[in-house]
């Protein structure tokens, strides 16, 4: 036999042993690696002569496909007679027991397929320098031998990734004749119903099509009157099976052909007509070119490979899967289904492209069908869709203030703010639709800021790098949040409201059958909320300032002037039961949504005085001296989070801290604000009393003085590689001058290492001449390093439709909204009399095609014969009964 040649065993050339012996031992760990790396990786990408063996018996295996394991992989080297050349079989299991995981198996393959490429062009420039000295030549004739050479080196891969224009105008010429000389013949495989081939013109090659719907409704059994139908006429079908049987598909395929009812089938009880007509049938239908695999819980790896096989023997015109969430990814997977299923969903995507025909998978929906009175599906149904829990807040521009996602559901045609991801702006979008999901499980995601929001694993967040679901981020990504909310316009209570309303939230009492009063130690707070009290409610009440005999604190009560009696009551107690937070205690407080439809100068006012009651502003002494501490308190979660909601409409990106109080009492929350930039910006808020603007000014002094803190705010590194080093590439700039041009000493790639500060960013967006990297630097987003992602129980979930974005701000995140399914159409099976048994159509079944990517969309309906579990189209159903009379 021949071997893979030796490569060139300079001691010098570019090679990882490390990265060749941990491909080798992902794909012994879990051969469905071996797919996807064995696209770009091939025998003499190695370095190593045994690698080279090794990799090329993976190739005979799968060429057979016969399954890759340590006992199928001896055996191959043995019989290619390599075995002891390689180290025999300890050398194997060397390799699998010290290769960790199979998680990175195509970063690994990508660190030997660049090794490779190094190793190449080092062999094609030896030849293009003995080309280049070679006098004998012309120039021309170096020049175009050269360009050949290098050019060699990637030619599979452009072969590849591009298709001429004119052999792509070439086939799509050959097909609109085709459909044009045939008008009536569907433009893919007919799916044998005269409706739906209008609609969708039949199944059309490299589309993945969803089929899905709950149990009961006659998947399995559409699906095999679909099959049949495509055999009939002249199609070549593979089903694979993983819910029923070889025997058990047959049966309901013969009743579909004899029209015999299926228990009957089951029974072996048939009359000597029915017998005759079974036979008959049989001899029939066993010309169909129908191939089923019934293999249990079967791998994409395994389905691609029986695939490519069966289309090399006998050709195929369809797939059909019964169904996906049966399908196994691997042990890649393991305990996380939702991660899985897009797995297998991306796979099964990528196998219809690659054999050029139409594959349907059925699908199985959630229970969120059964929860509504309307039980048609939608889209939302599908298990896999990203969701929301029913309490995450959806900020809405045109009010200020958010509101829970759940109180949403079934609105439509309101703006919420999107985040333009070309220009790095927020702007305001439209929700096409709001809807539930039904119960799924969720897990919640904390940033380093202190946001917290509840999703499902497979909602999708903002990264540096683009969208991510929620399980495949890291407390090493950071994502997407707003740095600051848009500016409301009017403003609707008057500054003595806002200001009494703060110093009333803060450290006021306003309780049912108790004294409306509030507690401070400062002596001028108390009189300025006795005045401001007499300010927003006149003569209706009598406030009185009182100093506690042997305490250092002050009490301010506001009682009323009015007689109280029946359906008569305080003021102040109206005020605050009018604006929705009267009777609550100290942990129940929130802020107002009428203070959040105030403009950002008022709301500044606000805070001024919120901030006089249980905020801190001073200079704290550390052992590296002083620094600012300002902070806001409460013990009211609720309270918090709209604190440092308001904080950002002032463009403050305050952090909260939750600070255990362990016995002593309740948790503290704490509204936090650091840094230079957002320190300035508090400063200019102002305070309230003479102690707090005191300490200000000493704030305002440490700011003024002293260098801002580069670690908050930053752009996350991963920006070096994806943003800076292309665009350094385009205008031809070296890793040198870049840095020399940002006034750097040159550091090499571990610079790369480093997240960016928003001024570095200015000056290498300035120095590498990018505008993209310019607009990044100028966004409107603040990156938020994820601090932890833990599982958090089964709820409802939630989700919008936004265009034209496809994300907004929940909980003051960027959020992606539905996703878009891998499917190029998705159809939904309904038939009334599952959930009706009254219903008017028994025998009606609805096709609803809800998604078409290349098409319309619309509902089909066929007749459904349940004795024979086969579907007609409704038109011609009655014939078709009558001839198996």
């Amino acid at each position: 036999m021949s071997m893979p040649p030796n490569q060139n065993l300079d001691p010098g050339a570019p090679f990882s042993q490390e990265a060749e012996e941990a491909v080798i031992g992902s794909i012994l760990i879990d051969p469905s690696a071996y797919v996807s790396v064995t696209a770009f990786l091939h025998p003499d990408d190695f370095f190593l002569l045994r690698h080279q063996y090794i990799w090329q018996a993976f190739e005979r295996l799968n060429q057979r496909a016969e399954p890759i394991d340590l006992i199928t992989l001896a055996e191959e080297l043995e019989n290619m007679q390599v075995l002891e050349n390689i180290g025999g079989r300890a050398y194997l299991v060397q390799l699998l027991n010290n290769t960790g995981t199979s998680v990175y198996a195509e970063v690994y393959g990508r660190l030997v397929e660049r090794t490779s490429i190094r190793r190449k062009l080092m062999i094609t420039a030896d030849e293009i320098k003995k080309l280049a000295m070679d006098e004998a030549l012309n120039i021309d004739t170096v020049v175009g031998e050269a360009e050949s050479k290098l050019f060699t080196v990637t030619e599979t891969q452009v072969q590849r990734d591009f298709v001429p224009m004119w052999d792509a105008l070439s086939d799509y010429y050959d097909r609109m004749e085709y459909m044009l000389q045939n008008s009536s013949e569907a433009a893919g495989v007919p799916t044998g119903y005269r409706d739906l081939d209008a609609l969708l013109g039949g199944f059309q090659k490299s589309d993945l099509l969803i089929f899905a719907g709950r149990p009961g409704m006659g998947k399995t059994s559409w699906l095999l009157t679909t099959a049949m139908n495509v055999a009939r006429f002249g199609g070549r079908v593979a089903i694979f099976t993983m819910e029923m049987g070889v025997e058990q598909m047959v049966q309901r395929m013969m009743a579909m052909e004899t029209g015999i009812n299926v228990q009957k089938l089951r029974l072996a009880r048939l009359n000597p007509q029915e017998a005759a007509r079974f036979t008959e049938a049989v001899g029939r239908i066993s010309n169909h070119r129908i191939f089923i695999d019934d293999s249990p819980a079967i791998s994409p790896m395994e389905m691609r490979t029986k695939c490519r096989r069966l289309k090399h023997e006998y050709g195929l015109d369809l797939v059909i899967v019964d169904y996906m969430q049966l399908m196994n990814a691997g042990g890649s997977y393991e305990n996380n289904r939702v991660q899985e299923i897009s797995f297998i969903s991306r796979n099964l995507k990528e196998l219809a492209r690659e054999l050029n025909v139409p594959l349907i998978s059925a699908a199985q929906l959630s229970r969120a069908v059964e929860q509504r009175q309307d039980k048609r599906p939608v889209l939302s149904d599908l298990r896999e869709s990203g969701c929301l829990t029913g309490e995450s807040l959806v900020y809405l521009p045109d009010c200020g203030y958010s509101v829970p996602i759940a109180d949403l559901m079934g609105k439509t045609d309101f703006r919420v703010m999107s985040l333009n991801t070309e220009t790095w702006k927020a702007e305001p979008a439209i929700v096409t639709n709001a809807f539930c999901t039904g119960i799924k499980p969720v897990y919640k995601l904390t940033t380093a800021l202190g946001r917290s929001i509840r999703a499902t694993g497979n909602h999708k967040f903002l990264t540096i790098e683009g969208w991510k679901r929620l399980d495949e981020l890291t407390s090493d990504d950071h994502i997407a949040v707003p740095r600051s909310l848009p500016d409301q316009t009017t403003q609707t209570m008057n500054d003595a409201e806002l200001a009494l309303l703060g110093h009333l939230i803060g450290d006021g009492c306003v309780l049912p059958r108790h004294a409306i009063q509030y507690t401070t130690v400062e002596e001028d707070l108390a009189h300025l909320v006795a005045d401001l009290a007499t300010e927003v409610f006149g003569d209706e009440v009598a406030p009185r300032v009182t100093k506690e005999k042997g305490r250092n604190w002050y009490q301010v009560f506001i009682p009323t002037t009015r007689h109280i009696t029946h359906g008569v009551r305080n003021p102040v107690s109206e005020w605050m039961d009018n604006l929705g937070i009267f009777g609550l205690r100290s942990h129940e407080k929130s802020i107002p949504q009428k203070v959040f439809e105030q403009s950002n100068e008022a709301i500044a006012l606000f805070l001024r005085h919120l901030w006089s009651t249980d905020g801190c502003i001073r200079m704290k002494k550390t052992s590296r001296g002083y620094y600012p501490a300002v902070y806001y308190a409460t013990s009211s979660q609720d309270l918090a989070r709209d604190v440092q909601g308001l904080m950002l409409r002032i463009g403050i990106n305050a952090r909260l801290k939750v600070v255990s109080q362990g016995t002593k009492g309740r948790d503290q929350h704490h509204i936090i604000v650091t840094g230079n930039e957002d320190l300035s910006r508090f400063v200019e808020i102002g305070a309230v009393g003479s102690y707090k603007q005191k300490s200000l000014i000493d704030v305002k002094n440490y700011v003024e003085t002293h260098a801002s803190n580069t670690n908050r705010d930053v752009i996350p590194k991963q920006i070096w590689r994806g943003m800076v080093v292309p665009a350094m590439q385009e205008i031809g700039m070296s890793g040198r001058k870049m840095q020399a041009g940002i006034e750097l000493a040159y550091c090499g790639t571990g610079l790369y290492k480093q997240n960016v500060s928003r001024e570095r960013a200015a000056k290498v967006a300035n120095v590498v001449q990018s505008d993209d990297l310019k607009n990044l630097f100028e966004s409107d987003v603040y990156w938020d390093k994820i601090v932890s992602i833990v599982p958090d129980g089964e709820e409802p979930v939630y989700d919008l439709t936004v265009e034209p974005n496809h994300n907004f701000i929940c909980m003051y995140i960027y959020v992606h909204n539905s996703i878009e399914q891998d499917a190029d159409i998705v159809m939904f099976l309904y038939r009334d009399e599952v959930y009706n048994e009254a219903t008017e159509f028994p025998n009606q079944a609805d096709v609803i095609v809800s998604k078409h990517r290349n098409g319309p969309t619309g509902v089909v309906s066929l007749y459904f014969e349940k004795s024979l579990t086969k579907f007609m189209d409704a038109s011609v159903h009655r014939v078709d009964l009558s001839d198996l009379e």
